[in-house]
């Protein structure tokens, strides 16, 4: 991980503390998904995972690809080890990054976090197995003006809730998604405020869950024309790219 140095707090969330920095001035990427480090290839639920060729630091940012012929619909990277033995994660703060991305049809690049719990069984609650899900970020290639902004509060394996009917926010028409931009989140005890660009776009109440489990970061991109994970249907990009220039976390 970069180096965490003393820094101002952002003005969307005064008086926290840095927690966790990376300037990928250097990739602490896993080489096999395991052991001590910053980064780790592939969400633990998908069993094929993209190479971590695919993976890079260039010109002192970070580069997440999907390419076609890579053999899985997703390229992502977490700081969950795929064993579970070591992770950074979180319960509320501020979580924010400074990206840019291919608006390409069929590119859906998003900055997302989810439990620990969910990942080493410990999310059974009388019974039932629950997690949340806190989109940050996700994206469309087809539409890049529209910043989607979701909660997700999933039983049993099923999305019994979420905001999907007011989870999309229009940005200003000269953005331009493919120059820098900051995308982040603030989070605390029964409410999620999303911001662009330092700015709060929407709000949200919080499930319940939200409240009771760790979250680490995911950052993915991966294919899905009109949401459909995995269609390039067509799309004759042959790459599409998520870069990250920092990823910050914040917390009281």
């Amino acid at each position: 991980m970069g180096a965490i140095v003393p820094a101002q707090s952002p003005r969307q969330a005064p008086g926290y503390r840095l927690v966790f920095s990376d300037r990928f001035q250097n990739l602490d990427l896993s080489p096999d998904g395991r052991g001590n480090h910053t980064w780790y290839n592939g969400v633990w639920f998908r069993e094929t995972l993209a190479p971590n060729s695919d993976i890079e630091n260039s010109n002192g940012y970070l580069s997440i690809h999907w390419k076609r012929g890579q053999g899985c619909p997703e390229t992502s990277i977490t700081t969950l080890a795929r064993d579970l033995h070591h992770s950074h994660a979180w319960r509320y703060g501020y979580f924010e990054a400074r990206m840019k991305w291919k608006p390409i049809r069929g590119a859906w690049p998003a900055l997302w976090l989810i439990p620990v719990q969910d990942a080493d069984r410990s999310n059974v609650y009388g019974g039932t197995r629950e997690a949340g899900e806190i989109d940050i970020f996700e994206g469309q290639g087809a539409e890049p003006l529209n910043y989607y902004a979701t909660i997700h509060d999933v039983i049993n394996n099923r999305d019994a809730f979420n905001n999907n009917s007011n989870n999309r926010i229009a940005l200003p028409a000269r953005t331009d998604v493919s120059k820098w931009h900051t995308y982040g989140a603030l989070w605390v005890s029964g409410r999620l405020t999303w911001y662009f660009d330092d700015a709060p776009i929407h709000s949200e109440k919080t499930y319940d869950i939200f409240d009771k489990q760790d979250y680490y970061l995911v950052l993915t991109e991966q294919v899905g024309v009109d949401w459909n994970y995995g269609d390039s249907s067509g799309m004759d990009a042959q790459d599409l790219s998520l870069d990250v220039q920092w990823v910050r976390v914040w917390q009281h």
